[in-house]
């Protein structure tokens, strides 16, 4: 990885917002958990702000968080076709003018039954998850911030009549590999702001499933929601934590059972 990035109070006073967002994550990952002392994380970059913020901020915290950890980017270049996506060139030039170490893989999505948005994510984290295995790597970041986290979990309950969301950790194959999310409490205002000020080259690849129309609307409504209560996606989280139970249909339901 070369040397470690410095991040003290120089960078507090000449680049406040990005150290703002570093202690900011540095609090999220602490509370739950997410990196370990060795840990090998294999961070996905689509392209996107929250990807490439994601990306740096764990780069640059390395230089004063305790537990040492290896990062690589990896971009899956596919064969969708995915308005605005970008360029595989482009993307390993940034990656590679950035010092960040780096793989690019070039992977066919398309199927005979058509497009549909969960083939779609499934073969992207399938591909991850190989390649984080064949590779050595115990941990898959990836740059979900907290308006998707709040988005997932009213398309799940207007669209799929559940009560579920992203995790900001997740153990899976028996404890083999972990999906971490530190950004699940970063607003996307945050990552907007953030890759303004560095110039980002990123893209917004906008994928042709109504899945995706579905989520912008819910997009629209938690903006919408914000501009009225500001504190509206802190306590959209907070309330995922703090669930009463015995207010809920559920717990009737269980009570008839056991009669």
């Amino acid at each position: 990885m070369g040397d470690l990035p410095i991040v003290n109070k120089k960078m507090k006073k000449e680049n406040s917002f990005e150290y703002y967002l570093i202690k900011k994550v540095g609090k999220t990952i602490k509370k739950y958990g997410m990196i370990e002392e060795g840990d090998r994380i294999l961070v996905g970059v689509s392209g996107g702000k929250d990807s490439f913020t994601l990306l740096k901020i764990l780069e640059d915290r390395r230089g004063f968080y305790p537990n040492q950890y290896e990062l690589l980017a990896v971009h899956i270049a596919t064969d969708l076709p995915c308005e605005g996506i970008i360029k595989p060139e482009k993307m390993e030039e940034f990656l590679k003018s950035n010092n960040y170490p780096y793989k690019i893989v070039h992977a066919r999505i398309k199927n005979e039954k058509g497009l549909n948005p969960f083939w779609c994510s499934w073969n992207r984290r399938r591909i991850l998850f190989e390649l984080a295995n064949k590779m050595g790597f115990n941990k898959i970041a990836l740059g979900h911030h907290r308006n998707d986290v709040i988005e997932t979990l009213l398309l799940n309950i207007f669209y799929h009549a559940e009560i579920s969301t992203m995790l900001p950790y997740q153990s899976l194959f028996e404890g083999k590999m972990t999906i971490i999310r530190p950004l699940y409490n970063i607003p996307e205002s945050d990552t907007e702001k953030f890759a303004r000020l560095y110039n980002f080259p990123a893209v917004h690849c906008r994928c042709p499933f109504n899945h995706e129309t579905r989520r912008e609307m819910f997009k629209r409504i938690v903006k919408e929601i914000e501009k009225v209560h500001p504190k509206a996606g802190v306590n959209a989280i907070r309330a995922m934590e703090n669930i009463k139970m015995e207010y809920l249909p559920v717990s009737v339901v269980k009570e008839n059972i056991d009669i």
